[in-house]
């Protein structure tokens, strides 16, 4: 918008005129020109910046003297302003007479403009004539801060985070109607924290002059090359409506490790029963026994390499027929299988008897114990063989009574666990009485449940019916585990690549942070025989 109170012919803000004779002679003040102005200030007030808005005022040049009046140069005392200054009409002005310029005020952005109109005359007494100008620039002003950052060189797997302060150093309301991020990296991102500003693609943000919205740059850093990124700021300042930010920074890599698994063909598992046969048992032994071929019929569908035993006796000795192992393992047919675990529940090889009268009858941990210093091979125990290093080893305490070992609990679990390289390959289950009042008149199983608690095991109900249920549940959960890889060291997790025989795996896995193990999906499973390879950055010093 313009508006004009007057309007003169524009030119040049500065010129030059030759010195005449002023007609005046010299020494004689009484005939010297005498220059005022009217006005003799001017204040064009506030004008809006964004409409381009601009005022004209004329400035007459006055001659009060009795000799020409003769202007010599009319300019600004500073150029660069928001002022133009249009050309004197006459630059001689005879004694008593006038001639005039205009000032035109076109603010180019929120500052009080403060200048002076020089006028460079033959005045003896004033050469150097000052009219005084003042204006003030309406419009907002954006300002993105930092304008640029550098994040440094971050190892990779730590963070940093970066507040930009998008601001109105303004004196009339910013509007921010868009933001636009852009990187060629996924180590950069924005958060424009909608939930603390709003969302200016629903409503345009407003910002007051003298206020600021806190947007958010975080930089983690994935790789060892350079990362850049841009943030754009697209407002309604009239002068720059378009404010840039830029970040930088670089990842190093504090270490990296690379585990190598073999998966085997099968998943070799000893199962070790200790069964209370104490009289109050007769039902639940009974009931473990009918539901057996479902346990094994389980472990074969997961094929899983198993050996099988049950321990009854004082002296850790498993039962079994004449001329065959201590073990069921898998060669066997299921029927086969069925009926040597109730020989192993039974006293006697011939059958005859299924009550043991030992003092360990309702202490299973004792029972285990003795059952598998007897089992390595090489030992020439009794049950040689049973126990293979290599294989996990889950350990199943069925009684209705609280468990009785001499020792607490946390001994026998330490000392299972201490048998094998990795206290994981050992898990303990139970059935037994509930925790913790006990179910069905039978008392709860204390101190073997605290021992499923502590490796991570099941305890299920002796006051169940179905035992067809709990034993394949059993066997699930003793099957070694071909899904699950645990890692040596702490990845950073987006830095995880997995590899079977050579080739990459992008999908089919998930990494648990809880158990540092990489977890296979059901339908991704490694094959027996495969070589899994799985390479991840290591953390470095965050804080360094």
């Amino acid at each position: 918008m313009m508006i004009s109170i007057l309007a003169f012919g524009l030119g040049c803000s500065d010129y030059k005129v030759a010195p005449t004779d002023s007609g005046a002679l010299p020494g004689d003040d009484d005939f010297a020109p005498d220059i005022s102005t009217d006005p003799t200030f001017y204040d064009f007030g506030s004008l809006q910046v964004g409409e381009r808005e601009s005022l004209t005022i004329p400035i007459q040049i006055l001659n009060d003297g009795d000799s020409d009046l003769r202007i010599m140069d009319v300019h600004l005392s500073d150029a660069d302003s928001a002022y133009d200054l249009g050309v004197v009409e006459s630059v001689l002005v005879p004694p008593g007479r006038s001639t005039a310029f205009t000032v035109t005020f076109t603010p180019e952005t929120a500052v009080q403009y403060e200048v002076a109109v020089l006028i460079d005359s033959n005045d003896p007494d004033e050469p150097t004539y000052e009219v005084p100008l003042s204006g003030l620039g309406i419009a907002p002003i954006v300002e993105v801060l930092p304008s640029e950052y550098d994040f440094g060189t971050l190892y990779i797997g730590c963070e940093g985070l970066l507040p930009v302060s998008i601001g109105n150093a303004g004196n009339d309301d910013l509007v921010v109607d868009d933001l636009v991020y852009s990187t060629g990296s996924t180590d950069l991102a924005f958060d424009a924290d909608v939930a603390e500003n709003g969302d200016f693609e629903v409503e345009p943000w407003e910002i007051l002059p003298g206020a600021e919205v806190e947007v958010w740059i975080d930089y983690a850093p994935l790789d060892e090359y350079q990362d850049v990124a841009y943030l754009q700021v697209f407002s309604n300042d009239p002068v720059q409506p378009t404010a840039q930010a830029t970040q930088n920074g670089n990842g190093a890599l504090a270490g990296q490790n690379t585990d190598v698994f073999e998966q085997p063909i099968n998943g070799e598992t000893d199962i070790l029963f200790a069964v209370d046969w104490s009289g109050s048992m007769s039902e639940d032994v009974a009931n473990v026994e009918a539901n057996f071929g479902t346990f094994v019929s389980t472990l074969a569908s997961m094929d899983a390499e198993y050996h099988v035993a049950v321990v009854t006796e004082d002296d850790g000795c498993v039962n079994y027929p004449a001329g065959t192992q201590p073990w069921i393992d898998n060669s066997m047919s299921v029927v086969d299988q069925e009926d040597v675990f109730s020989t192993m529940l039974c006293e006697q090889y011939s059958g005859s008897s299924c009550r043991s009268s030992g003092a360990n009858t309702e202490r299973a941990f004792m029972l285990l114990e003795a059952a598998l210093k007897t089992s390595n091979v090489g030992t020439g125990g009794c049950n040689e063989g049973f126990y293979r290093e290599d294989a996990t080893l889950s350990l199943v305490g069925v009684s209705d009574e609280p468990e009785q070992s001499v020792n607490p609990y946390t001994y026998y679990v330490s000392l299972f666990q201490g048998m094998k390289d990795d206290a994981d390959d050992v898990v303990m289950h139970a059935i037994g009485g509930d925790y913790p009042g006990g179910c069905g008149g039978n008392d709860a199983y204390t101190g073997f449940y605290e021992a499923t608690v502590a490796t991570g095991g099941l305890f299920l109900s002796i006051c169940a019916t179905d035992f067809g249920s709990h034993l394949e549940a059993l066997a699930e959960g003793s099957a070694a585990d071909l899904t699950s890889f645990e890692l040596t060291d702490i990845p950073v997790p987006a830095t995880i690549e997995v590899t079977m025989n050579g080739l990459p795996v992008p999908t089919g896995w998930t990494y648990t942070p809880g158990d540092n193990t990489i977890d296979f999906d059901d339908d991704h499973v490694p094959e027996g025989g495969s070589t899994i390879q799985i390479t991840y950055a290591l953390y470095g010093d965050c804080e360094g």
